[in-house]
């Protein structure tokens, strides 16, 4: 950008969260995914007010994610499931594409020199897209934290792989999965004294409410197969109710009360690629 005049940081800026920076400004900012560096694709996750802020002495700089697209996504990382990575459906030029996201591959941007692009046009999300992401970015650092001999009892079993591979295949119909420990009460249990765990589905009606309604209730039928055969000595955990609820149709009050699982047996690879289910 030899010989222009550069570009200043206002308060009427294009950029915020969820916009993309194209690939001419994110290899002149050197912004790269390590996995596959011709895949990049970085988003902008900073809030929009920080974004707005021209005070550079207070708010300096842009965080974004150095992300890369997928062939497909994965349903355990679809709607913000697990904490550490995000399968984020987004539009390329009218083409539907998966972004992949990872927390640990968040970078800052001066605003002094994302100013001097402008976001790419080609790639657009929505508002549940953008629901999606804000909820995944707050979730990293205000999640539920089980008891340690539940998250143990859970392993031990091998119940949070098997249930993980049940959601999967209805990753995109599912949108939560709760867990009421005990109504609520998080305490440590001793030796045979066995959890009472109810769970709940929850997932968006869309166009077909009853369509997915039967769909999701074969993610019941199958949690309950797989819990019958996990839990049948009945000293770890019982289960009490596996139920299925549109978001319609699930008050906003049960929900502050409701533990979200979010997949957190799932972890990373030194290079930051998610590690399959075992």
């Amino acid at each position: 950008m030899s010989g222009q005049t550069l570009k200043q940081w206002t308060g009427d800026t294009l950029w915020r969260q969820g916009c993309v920076v194209g690939g001419d400004a994110a290899a002149a900012l050197n912004l790269k995914n390590s996995i596959d560096e011709a895949a990049t694709l970085v988003v902008v996750i900073g809030h929009d007010c920080d974004l707005a802020n021209e005070n550079l002495d207070a708010e300096p700089n842009v965080e974004v994610i150095v992300g890369r697209v997928v062939p497909a996504a994965n349903g355990n990382f679809l709607w913000g499931k697990a904490p550490r990575t995000l399968h984020l459906s987004m539009m390329r030029a009218d083409v539907q594409v998966i972004a992949e996201l990872v927390s640990t591959s968040k970078y800052l941007v001066p605003k002094s020199d994302l100013a001097q692009y402008d976001p790419e046009v080609a790639f657009t999300l929505d508002e549940i897209g953008l629901a999606v992401l804000r909820g995944w970015l707050s979730a990293r650092y205000n999640r539920a934290a089980f008891p340690d001999t539940f998250v143990n009892r859970m392993k031990d079993t091998k119940l949070d792989v098997k249930l993980a591979k049940v959601v999967e295949p209805y990753g995109e119909l599912i949108s939560f999965v709760y867990f009421d420990l005990d109504g609520g009460q998080l305490i440590e249990h001793p030796e045979n004294n066995p959890y009472e765990l109810s769970i709940v589905i929850v997932y968006p009606p869309g166009d077909d409410p009853e369509g997915t309604a039967d769909a999701v209730d074969k993610v019941v039928v199958a949690i309950e197969k797989i819990c019958e055969e996990r839990l049948k000595d009945g000293t770890n955990i019982i289960l009490k109710r596996c139920i299925s609820v549109s978001e319609d149709d699930l008050p906003v009050s049960k929900a502050r009360v409701l533990m979200h699982w979010r997949l957190e047996h799932m972890t990373l690879k030194a290079n930051g690629h998610p590690g399959p289910i075992q």
